[in-house]
């Protein structure tokens, strides 16, 4: 399944500190819906924390370090 620009840019959030509310606020939605961006990439990605999906947005280019 391919990842839509908005779990794109949740994937750039996560690969930092920020909480999920944070995100929520700099992606202008509620932390239940980041929650739900992060759902959502889990099974696609068959990862299930939030250290996995860093490490995929890095080597896959989304997150540059």
């Amino acid at each position: 399944q391919a990842i839509s620009n908005r779990e794109k840019e949740f994937l750039e959030f996560a690969c930092t500190d920020l909480t999920y509310r944070e995100i929520g606020e700099k992606m202008f939605c509620s932390a239940r819906t980041v929650e739900s961006y992060r759902d959502s990439l889990f099974e696609k990605l068959g990862v299930n924390s939030r250290v996995a999906l860093a490490l995929y947005a890095v080597k896959h280019g989304i997150y540059k370090l």
